[in-house]
């Protein structure tokens, strides 16, 4: 037990309490409410007892200043939830909207119940009528679809369900772990051509809908409660779901596909995960690109008798699998000085705690930098990067895929001007093709990505001065791969 004397409390800027702030996501998965400042519309971030910080897009008017009192107004479609002043005590310019924080005045906000009167609020209209309306909104086709999806799933379940009942001691332990091995890879043979065609059908019926928002919404919301319950046994598409660290595809879900090793306490969740990685494959096949690069690109250095170190900079790093691989060679030819980014502090520990070793053994001036940056500071490339020096090698995959193309070129030409004469930017996105990975990661998943073909990813190399610009699908098919190249003249 701790005395008084052992409770320390805060310290530096924490002893200034602040009251508990809830992201206003994690409140109001379903339907944010609507909010207005000083009747102006504004999309809700956050909230606590006190106060809110919301954010809009940049307007010509003339925004409220820091001290200024406006009304703030919370609806949804049952009414107001919530009315009163506050005093802005921030407001901040980002890269395409204004963020404004304020604290109430004369009020506080009942969280609690705004939850609960909003979330009511959402009951009421769906059961408006019955829910019938929500499966009318679904195309026939893909109800037809689903079922076979269904079936699939559950006629292996109870087959191989039978066989473990059958195969396993009182304990339920396998008499002959070698009988269970040949039973998997029997079922895995059989399932995945299974799998891959209903994959595909199911793209072929989503894809062409995809301009539409409430015929995407009512297929979403069809799919999550008919088909994704039925693979969440699979590790895998449970972690890509549920989104444990509040985003997909987290470092933990990349290391799935890394490892590629069977997870689950079953042969049916065994089963269900490896189809998921099958999904997955491209997300190792792209991280191989970019590991034979930088192996190429060092290569071509050393051969060039050039000791300087290859820069290389890694932007939405995660758990860096391509740099531990190149590392864990018995002996790279030259140095590389490599700068791991993202906003993950767990990611970036993990990479650091394998990378760092291995680039240590190999004692020959080679070093590791990371830098932690928040999501907003990562398409400020400019500023965040502004002490690094010229890279030769810089490479973004997995993360453009959340962006519009007016973003992403400008984060490249951010990225293109910190390169070195010579050096190339390395982008990847997965690929608009009929085979993509559309349907699983957004339907089943929750996954909302931007699918690309080969032109827009040249277009992410618009208007860059002197650029060599390449672009090359991963094996898959399933990814491109975009690679700009800085002439020496530029």
């Amino acid at each position: 037990m701790k005395t008084y004397e052992n409770l320390t409390g805060a310290a530096g800027k924490e002893i200034f309490y602040r009251a508990e702030r809830f992201r206003a996501r994690d409140l109001f998965p379903r339907a944010l409410p609507r909010v207005l400042i000083g009747g102006r519309p504004h999309h809700l971030e956050n909230l606590s007892i006190s106060g809110i910080a919301a954010s809009a897009a940049r307007a010509n008017s003339a925004i409220p200043l820091p001290g200024d009192e406006v009304q703030v107004v919370l609806e949804d479609d049952s009414g107001m939830l919530f009315s009163g002043r506050g005093h802005l005590r921030r407001v901040e310019d980002r890269s395409l909207d204004t963020l404004v924080a304020l604290s109430f005045k004369g009020t506080s906000l009942d969280i609690a119940g705004l939850v609960n009167r909003h979330s009511e609020t959402l009951i009421q209209r769906e059961l408006n009528g019955g829910l019938s309306h929500a499966l009318d909104e679904v195309p026939e086709d893909y109800r037809r679809f689903s079922a076979d999806v269904v079936h699939l799933l559950r006629a292996y379940r109870t087959t191989l369900t039978k066989f473990e009942t059958a195969a396993s001691d009182r304990d339920g332990a396998f008499v002959d772990p070698a009988r269970f091995q040949a039973i998997y890879h029997a079922a895995e043979e059989r399932m995945l051509p299974e799998w891959r065609k209903l994959w595909h059908e199911g793209n072929a019926i989503v894809r062409p809908l995809m301009g539409s928002s409430h015929a995407v919404a009512s297929i979403k919301a069809f799919t999550e409660r008919v088909l994704t319950p039925e693979f969440m046994g699979g590790a895998i598409w449970n972690r890509s779901y549920r989104k444990p660290l509040g985003y997909p595809g987290d470092f933990e879900m990349m290391n799935y596909v890394y490892e590629w090793q069977l997870r689950g306490g079953t042969v049916f969740e065994k089963l269900v995960h490896r189809i998921g990685l099958d999904v997955a494959e491209c997300i190792a096949t792209r991280m191989v690109m970019v590991q034979q690069y930088i192996a190429e690109a060092v290569a071509q250095r050393a051969a060039a008798q050039n000791r300087v170190p290859l820069r290389v900079l890694s932007l939405g790093c995660g758990p860096a699998q391509e740099i531990y691989n190149y590392l864990s060679v018995r002996k790279i030819p030259g140095p590389v000085s490599v700068t791991l980014v993202d906003q993950d502090r767990d990611a970036i520990n993990c990479a650091y705690r394998r990378a760092y070793p291995l680039m240590m053994k190999h004692d020959n001036g080679s070093s590791l930098h990371c830098l932690q940056v928040s999501f907003i500071d990562l398409m400020k490339a400019g500023r965040a990067f502004a002490t690094l020096p010229a890279q030769d090698l810089i490479y973004s995959v997995g993360l453009v895929d959340y962006l519009s193309m007016r973003r992403i070129q400008g984060l490249v030409r951010s990225l293109y001007d910190k390169l070195a004469p010579g050096g190339t930017v390395v982008i990847g996105n997965m690929a608009d093709v009929p085979g993509s990975n559309l349907w699983p990661m957004e339907f089943l998943c929750d996954w909302t990505l931007h699918y690309r073909t080969e032109e827009q990813m040249a277009e992410m190399a618009a208007g860059l001065n002197g650029a060599i610009v390449e672009v090359r699908p991963d094996p898959t098919g399933r990814v491109f791969m975009v690679y700009i190249t800085k002439t020496k003249a530029a």
